[in-house]
């Protein structure tokens, strides 16, 4: 009988480790999904300006047109993204939490440009242009 108890809270007691470690990885990896904390309110996205949304736009365009490329040309790529970041970074106007919340996307995009253009690789830039894609995605899923 006293086996038969032990056995029994032993299960009790790793089924509850089981669930409870299923629970915390599930919510590691939805925090993980976003990778520059970005916080959302009522899960709305963050609205930008239209001034400096264009240059956003233009960067999207430019690494979608890139991506579609048989031969990519990852220069070309580079100096169309620092052209854009410098003329939405001169004509920001956005104040407040939306602004605070875009520079932390922003600010990390940036830094990946910079090391597309100091790539001294074929491999090297694809890796970096594939980061830019997946950060213009993360762009598109906090900010409107």
């Amino acid at each position: 009988m006293k086996s038969i108890l032990r056995i029994a809270v032993i299960s009790l007691t790793l089924m509850t480790i089981s669930c409870t470690n299923q629970s915390d990885s599930k919510e590691n990896s939805e925090s993980n999904k976003n990778t520059y904390n970005i916080e959302l309110v009522n899960n709305e996205k963050w609205k930008v300006n239209k001034e400096m949304m264009v240059h956003i736009k233009n960067m999207e365009s430019d690494i979608k047109s890139t991506s579609n490329q048989s031969s990519r040309n990852y220069d070309e790529l580079g100096s169309k993204l620092d052209e854009n970041i410098g003329l939405l970074t001169s004509n920001c106007t956005m104040t407040g939490k939306a602004h605070d919340e875009l520079h932390k996307w922003l600010l990390p995009f940036i830094d990946l440009v910079k090391e597309l253009n100091a790539a001294d690789s074929k491999e090297d830039q694809k890796q970096s242009f594939e980061a830019i894609q997946e950060s213009m995605n993360e762009f598109n899923t906090y900010f409107k």
